[in-house]
């Protein structure tokens, strides 16, 4: 900024910061995707027809964040204002996003699947049974209060989105009520989970990171979990 050199751009200081990394580095144990088996699992527990708004939400997070690769800070900060409901979609404006430096916003669409498991379906359930009104800057996910008089859950009024912690305990207790080893999984995992189903189904790159908010083929590259199916074609397109 002083108009002078940038030491770090010195050959030494490059080297020696390579040697660092090669020093100290260790293998990075990335956790395991979601998969549409269990978010299948997920919505046939917590999402009946007689579902209370805590198991609403807990089935909501879980597919955004799947279907719409959505981050923890993404889920979390949505608002109500921000939700257009079509016949055939909804319509998510994300404000803002890791990869989103200029605060320009970005739209993304989810469709209506007709299913279970559809996203767009439970998310209206959810927010009929919390009654927030379409126009409301409230976040959809917050803190929930069990009221003893109706039997029944209301979303408090604290105007602030669920913690990180919190977000990563109802995840891990979701999947460990399910029988699964909770450890292998995260908050991430739904993201993950949803670019590597997409991965195996051949959306184009194109689609894929702007659906994700990505700028980089290496970042991109790094949510996708390659099932054994897919390693194998590699062999069995050899020839051999």
């Amino acid at each position: 900024m002083a108009g002078f050199p940038n030491p770090c751009d010195s050959t030494f200081v490059k080297f020696v910061k390579e040697g660092c990394i090669r020093e100290h580095s260790h293998p990075v144990v990335k956790k395991e995707p979601i998969s549409s088996d269990i978010l299948s699992a997920v919505v046939e527990k917590f999402g009946k027809s007689d579902a209370t708004l805590y198991d609403l939400r807990t089935c909501c997070i879980f597919l955004l964040g799947y279907a719409g690769f959505l981050r923890f800070s993404e889920i979390v900060n949505i608002r109500r204002s921000q939700l257009v409901f079509s016949d055939s979609h909804l319509t998510l404006f994300i404000t803002k996003s890791k990869t989103d430096v200029y605060k320009q916003g970005s739209s993304l669409c989810l469709s209506k699947t007709n299913s279970s498991t559809c996203p767009v379906s439970m998310l209206l359930r959810y927010l009929l049974l919390s009654d927030i009104d379409e126009r409301s800057e409230d976040f959809i996910f917050r803190q929930v209060t069990f009221c003893k008089k109706n039997n029944s859950y209301k979303l408090r009024n604290n105007k602030q989105p669920l913690s990180y912690t919190r977000v990563r305990e109802l995840v891990l207790s979701t999947l460990d009520s399910l029988g699964l080893d909770s450890k292998k999984y995260g908050v991430h995992s739904l993201r993950s989970g949803g670019a590597t189903a997409a991965a195996a189904a051949g959306v184009s790159d194109r689609l894929f990171k702007k659906h994700g908010r990505w700028k980089s083929e290496n970042a991109k590259d790094g949510y996708v979990h390659e099932n054994l199916q897919v390693k194998l074609s590699v062999t069995k397109q050899l020839g051999l």
